[in-house]
């Protein structure tokens, strides 16, 4: 090509994608290991509708940011990184489709995930990440441990940490975790009274 860049399938990119409620180190340690075999890496930051619930409690563009000075802090080089929200399909036969087509084109896929894997066309390559501790690295784990004034904060990189801080994210936290609660109460009252 004459006195431009080529833009080829030579490029070999890693995907991840998840939810990021929050960016943990598990997360931090896909996106390394990624990197270190891929020449760019995707960020796909799923459910980019979701906030303000306990399970999805940050905005998207506040997983963006969290994701994005992570990867800044940790030296990873932001002109080899894509940090990009992707819609969320309730058609879980198009779902991989939809992303595919608002992402740049990706060889191969990092989940551990059985269903994300059983998701993925046969033209996808699958690697499941080295680096796997679910028990500890685990987004839900780490709200709770929020809400409980626990330690959470070396679950988390630093940067994702100060933002949280920040943006008052653990008095949203305690909120969204009590309105989750009334909620369920109310459900099941609704529940028993049904059945009386």
């Amino acid at each position: 090509m004459e006195g431009g860049l080529e833009f080829g399938a030579s490029i070999n990119r890693g995907l991840m994608i998840g939810r990021y409620q929050p960016f943990h180190l598990g997360h931090l340690s896909l996106a390394e290991e990624i990197l270190s075999e891929c020449d760019e890496l995707v960020v796909a930051i799923g459910s980019p509708e979701a906030n303000f619930s306990f399970n999805d409690p940050f905005t998207a563009g506040e997983r963006v940011t969290m994701v994005h000075e992570t990867l800044k802090i940790h030296g990873l080089s932001m002109s080899n990184c894509y940090v990009l929200p992707v819609p969320n399909s309730y058609n879980n036969y198009t779902w991989f489709e939809g992303i595919r087509a608002v992402i740049p084109k990706v060889t191969t896929v990092y989940s551990g995930n059985q269903f994300v894997k059983l998701l993925l066309p046969e033209d996808v390559k699958v690697r499941s990440p080295t680096f796997v501790k679910n028990r500890i690295f685990n987004g839900t784990r780490i709200r709770n441990l929020i809400v409980r004034n626990g330690n959470w904060q070396d679950l988390v990189p630093s940067p994702v940490a100060r933002f949280i801080k920040e943006i008052d994210g653990i008095s949203r936290l305690k909120k969204l975790k009590k309105t989750q609660l009334e909620q369920e109460r109310v459900l099941a009252t609704s529940t028993s009274n049904k059945g009386a």
